[in-house]
């Protein structure tokens, strides 16, 4: 399937800063994001009240590894914060 969008400049410019972040490019940024979306409503059967704690432990920390950073330069060490 093809699709096309249509952004405003601002829109795209935070799309594009978004996907160099992931570091990918913006269609292949887009697909993970479409994919993960069509996943979790896929998932959606499986409601926190039908899952045990251990499941719901499971997935809250596989959707915490999916979570990157928007700044990849930013120094969360200890010592940062006595410069």
């Amino acid at each position: 399937m093809s699709i096309t969008l249509q952004l405003s400049p601002d829109k795209q410019s935070a799309l594009e800063r978004l996907a160099a972040a992931a570091g990918t490019d913006v269609s292949s940024y887009v697909l993970r994001v479409v994919q993960e979306e069509i996943d979790e409503r896929d998932e959606s059967e499986y409601s926190p009240s039908k899952l045990s704690s251990e499941q719901r432990r499971a997935r809250f920390h596989a959707w915490l590894k999916k979570q990157t950073s928007h700044n990849p330069n930013f120094d969360d060490s200890r010592e940062s914060i006595y410069d």
